[in-house]
């Protein structure tokens, strides 16, 4: 009967239901928890990075362990990054790029030192020309690391700069000017030592290690001075994650297609559905 009355001597028969609408009800729509989820993982791979990089720097096996948790800390931001907007997502992937250079030039480099090294020690040739041929490719070897330096550190910056305000961004740009700066240094130092240590590892009618071992040991002191762009891209990756985790950012939106401004959760008490 019309208007849900009950017919005589039924039952009351029940209202017709009405179609669920998108945004209505108590539930996250599975676009928001998918944004919830990156978020959680942008914030889970800051954290990462945040220990990793401060730890990174010490030689030996804890050196190992944070660059392993730099790895993982920066997957974990990959996958996370569209939730942040279109420029933190485009900074992302060209940070990858950039580091993939860094990590294909690295081997490169290997390479053509390896190379060098082995076309000298030819039959025939002596230890001073064995000794030139290396101090040579060694210093071929250091001005290639700060190109590459220079280039693969821009990733570094770029891959928490969308999420940054103007303390971190100047952070970022700081540990990537005292990263090239320090390669430059240690190649202004380091080159010279190693000429002399060569000269003096072959004068002799044999090979004497020791000068070498010498200059391997301040070249292994000189690391330590890493740790100041580490601590520099630490705290910017704090303030970063600081931002993330009082949920500051990312900023609230809305799914696709749906208008600005409309809630995507319903008001306390529930709402009812469009007449």
């Amino acid at each position: 009967m019309a208007g849900g009355m009950p017919p005589a001597g039924g039952a009351p028969t029940p209202p017709p239901a009405y179609p669920a609408y998108p945004g209505y009800g108590y539930g996250a729509s599975p676009w928001e928890a998918d944004r919830q989820k990156q978020v959680g993982r942008t914030k889970t791979g800051l954290l990462l990075l945040l220990i990793g990089g401060l730890i990174s720097w010490i030689p030996f096996g804890i050196g190992i362990l944070g660059a392993l948790l730099l790895l993982i800390g920066a997957i974990f931001v990959i996958l996370g990054r569209k939730a942040f907007g279109a420029g933190h997502s485009r900074n992302v992937v060209l940070a990858i790029v950039l580091f993939f250079v860094g990590v294909i030039g690295t081997i490169v480099l290997g390479i053509v030192f390896f190379a060098a090294i082995v076309a000298a020690s030819v039959p025939g040739a002596t230890p001073a020309d064995v000794a030139n041929a290396f101090v040579n490719a060694l210093n071929n070897l250091l001005i290639g690391v700060i190109v590459l330096s220079a280039i693969s550190g821009i990733a570094s910056v770029l891959f928490t700069y969308g999420l940054q305000q103007k303390i971190g961004k100047i952070l970022l740009w700081a540990g990537y000017a005292a990263n090239v700066a320090i390669a430059i240094a240690v190649y202004a130092i380091i080159s010279p030592l190693f000429a002399a240590a060569f000269t003096q590892a072959t004068s002799g009618g044999t090979y004497d290690p020791g000068p070498l071992l010498a200059v391997q040991s301040q070249a292994t002191a000189l690391g330590i001075l890493s740790a100041i762009p580490s601590v520099l891209f630490a705290a910017a990756t704090y303030l970063a994650w600081s931002r993330v985790n009082r949920g500051e950012i990312p900023a609230p939106s809305v799914p696709p297609g749906m208008p600005p401004g409309m809630p995507t959760m319903p008001p306390p008490g529930g709402a009812s559905p469009p007449m």
